[in-house]
């Protein structure tokens, strides 16, 4: 597939390292156990499954939550949560698939389609347009239809508004892979410098559940973008950050971080040159493809 595309999934993919914003606080709470009221008996077993996988330690089926899913879709097809985690899991299988496999172009689809249809059921939910919008713009390129990515961009930009400590992480995402002097670079630095001071009350911020090292995802993907920006120093204080918080000690990931402070120099050397193919990898990256359960794998 396209190196464009390429992108579009890696961001699509990292997208699930942002969590739920304050107004969601109390939906997740919920979630947890999956105690929606008048949820048919097995919608709550898919949601409990789902979970089991996506915050279990690899390797994993990714596909294994779908059987079920897919039962109490037909039980009840208009449960907002089963559209919402049907169009989620079919969004991990894009990002951590073989780019190169044509099966991708299905679990996009599928990922818009039901990702679309949560949205309808539920329009109060406004987390989805940071997981649709790298779903419709892969689409969009596959389609031959990039006159559709101003309208998507700006579509994430508008939620940006509403919601910023939410959305920070995706439209930072889409600046990730520009130079470090385009507007779209610098305007992802800028959000991200934005909700570095977010507090204990937005539930965004947070480690929880189904999220449980959030906070050390978010701030080494922080220092990723600094060390981008030629800030080795800015980079070697947010690392230092992550390692202090409380989650740290469990986070299957820790030593991405100290790979990184032992070699600031030298990554910001490659991101300095003038051959971005050298760049080293972001924390979420691997040679096949995504890992999500950057933030959300619980051991």
């Amino acid at each position: 597939m396209p190196r464009t595309l390429k992108c579009w999934l890696k961001i699509a993919a990292t997208v699930f390292l942002i969590a739920f914003t304050a107004a969601f606080a109390v939906r997740l709470a919920r979630a947890d156990d999956g105690a929606y009221p008048g949820r048919a008996p097995v919608a709550v077993a898919a949601e409990k499954g789902f979970f089991q996988t996506f915050n279990g330690g690899a390797p994993a089926d990714r596909s294994a939550p779908l059987r079920l899913l897919m039962a109490a879709y037909a039980t009840d097809p208009n449960d907002s949560r089963t559209n919402l985690l049907l169009g989620l899991n079919h969004l991990w299988m894009a990002a951590e698939s073989s780019h190169t496999d044509p099966r991708v172009i299905e679990d996009l689809m599928l990922a818009d389609r039901f990702l679309a249809r949560a949205q309808t059921l539920d329009p109060l939910d406004q987390r989805i347009p940071s997981w649709r919008v790298p779903v419709r713009l892969s689409l969009a390129q596959i389609e031959r239809e990039p006159g559709r990515q101003k309208e998507i961009v700006g579509d994430l930009l508008a939620a940006y508004e509403k919601s910023p400590n939410f959305h920070s992480f995706t439209v930072a995402l889409l600046g990730i892979g520009n130079p470090k002097g385009s507007p779209e670079f610098q305007r992802g630095l800028a959000v991200l410098d934005k909700v570095k001071g977010c507090g204990e009350e937005e539930a965004a911020c947070q480690d929880l559940p189904h999220w449980p090292h959030n906070r050390e995802g978010f701030i080494t993907f922080h220092a990723d973008y600094e060390l981008k920006a030629g800030h080795p120093d800015r980079a070697a204080e947010l690392l230092r950050k992550a390692q202090a918080e409380p989650g740290y000690a469990t986070w299957p990931f820790r030593s991405e971080v100290e790979d990184r402070l032992k070699n600031l120099d030298r990554y910001a050397g490659l991101y300095a040159d003038a051959d971005p193919g050298n760049d080293p990898p972001m924390l979420m990256s691997s040679e096949k493809g995504m890992v999500c359960q950057t933030c959300h794998r619980a051991q």
